[in-house]
Formats: C-alpha cells, sequence, structure tokens
C-alpha cells in the first residue's frame, strides 16, 4: 500500500493508530533526530507520548517535496512552553517512509 505523506500530516490525531502506522512505516524504519536514532517502536511511543497523548501539538503541516522515493514536510509543533518548527526528510521503500531524518528552529513571537 503507497502511503500518503499529505493524509499523514494531516491528522495527527491518528498517529498512534495502529493500521496507520503500518500504512505509513516500514518494518525496518530508523528515525534519526538531533543525536539519537530511533527504531520504529521507540519512534511510535514518541509519537503516543509526545503527540497523541502528550503536551506537544502539531500544527500546520505541509509537504515540500514529495515523489515516489523521497519526501519532506514541515509542521509546526506547539509545546506547553515554545513553538517549534520542524522538517523532516524521508527515504521511502515499498512505497512506505523507511529513513527519516529531523532538524528543528525554535520560534519566538
Amino acid at each position: 500500500m503507497e502511503m500518503d505523506l499529505g493524509e499523514f500530516l494531516k491528522s495527527p490525531q491518528s498517529w498512534a493508530n495502529p493500521e496507520v502506522i503500518d500504512a505509513t512505516f516500514h518494518e525496518d524504519f530508523i528515525y534519526l533526530r538531533e543525536t539519537e536514532m530511533l527504531t520504529r517502536d521507540e519512534f511510535i511511543q514518541h509519537l503516543e507520548t509526545d503527540f497523541v497523548n502528550g503536551p506537544h501539538v502539531s500544527t500546520q503541516g505541509k509537504i515540500l517535496y514529495e515523489d515516489e522515493k523521497t519526501g519532506a514536510f514541515e509542521h509546526l509543533v506547539l509545546r506547553p512552553v515554545s513553538k517549534r518548527k520542524v522538517t523532516l526528510v524521508c527515504l521511502k521503500k515499498d512505497g512506505k517512509i523507511w529513513r527519516q531524518m529531523m532538524t528543528y528552529e525554535e520560534i519566538n513571537d
């Protein structure tokens, strides 16, 4: 099943849904952020803890680029005490996100 980054990005409330996760993230998924690397299971836990059941809210998601092998998107993460613009670059395998790397910048209004 080919996953759609746009639909995924627009639906943060479903980021812990097992069907959405299976349709979006390859079984060999690896996520790189700051100075750490997360496995698929660790990343799913991060989504559940920080976004689905946690203090962070994702808004204003948009696709910067997408084709059959790559994708880049960004979203604004509203945290309890700050805002953060997050940019993610993805490699796809079998139509699913296989590798993902993140960078961010703090937004001071």
